[in-house]
């Protein structure tokens, strides 16, 4: 019998055991759970799929340790836990097999062991690690859909007069959400004139010219004005490279403050304001 197949047999020993040996580690965390159904249950299930790993069925073993390291980051056991849990399990169980296989067992078996225990304690680790990174990632993501999406809030200042404030740095990706958000928000209020104020912005590319151009000219197809304020050199170099140098149809002045007074004075003079 190999020593895999002694331990697999034993699996309700070996997790006995290890709450065993677990507990006694001198960690104020451990001590927190040394009465906990949850570490019993986490372990008897963390064991469970590396012993599908160790038994060749590595894709169902990195899958589970994926969505678990998923599962972490939602939870107040977090990360660095699991990662301490899973380092001394390999530990454990390499000693237990050391003391539980007979004298028999000749240097080469337990080589081999050590060697799969390794290998699939190193694949379980990744994969957790994986798992907790592209959750991560994806409320990272959100959060910043979030803030895109309240930054893109339009602010009336006059009956069919909106201004739309960007700030911080403006990557592609960011400027193309922008122009998605600000769009749908026009199109939900009767905005006749939008003033685009550029004055808190950063571009990191060199190409976000064509989304603004982009922007400029599916605002006049909704038959928007927009009026661009607060343009720092930077921007206008790329708007120039953009080939739009003069574009039609879109007003721009310096600060926020000149354009609202410009507006005022050409809606007085057509009797509109």
């Amino acid at each position: 019998m190999t020593i895999m197949n002694h331990l697999v047999q034993q699996k309700e020993i070996v997790v006995k055991e290890w709450l065993s040996y677990y507990v006694s580690v001198d960690d104020p965390y451990i001590f927190t759970l040394k009465n906990d159904t949850r570490l019993k249950d986490e372990t008897r299930l963390v064991l469970d799929n590396l012993f599908i790993g160790m038994k060749e069925e590595k894709q169902q073993m990195n899958t589970f340790a994926r969505e678990l390291g998923k599962a972490q980051f939602i939870t107040s056991l977090g990360i660095s836990h699991i990662l301490f849990h899973i380092r001394l399990l390999e530990k454990f169980m390499l000693e237990y097999a050391l003391e539980v296989t007979n004298t028999s067992t000749n240097y080469q078996d337990l080589y081999e062991f050590n060697m799969t225990l390794h290998e699939v304690f190193s694949n379980f680790t990744q994969n957790l690690i994986e798992g907790y990174t592209i959750a991560t990632e994806e409320l990272m993501q959100q959060k910043e859909n979030q803030v895109i999406k309240n930054s893109t809030k339009l602010i009336r200042i006059a009956e069919q007069v909106f201004l739309l404030p960007l700030s911080g740095t403006m990557t592609e990706i960011r400027a193309q959400q922008i122009i998605e958000s600000a769009l749908f928000e026009t199109s939900d209020q009767p905005v006749s004139y939008l003033i685009i104020d550029l004055s808190g912005m950063q571009l990191e590319s060199r190409h976000i010219g064509e989304y603004i151009n982009q922007f400029f000219e599916s605002l006049k197809l909704v038959g928007v004005t927009p009026i661009v304020t607060g343009m720092q050199p930077e921007t206008a170099k790329i708007m120039i490279n953009s080939h739009m140098k003069h574009p039609k149809g879109i007003q721009i002045f310096p600060t926020l403050r000149q354009a609202t007074r410009a507006l005022i004075k050409e809606k007085e003079a057509s009797n509109d304001f």
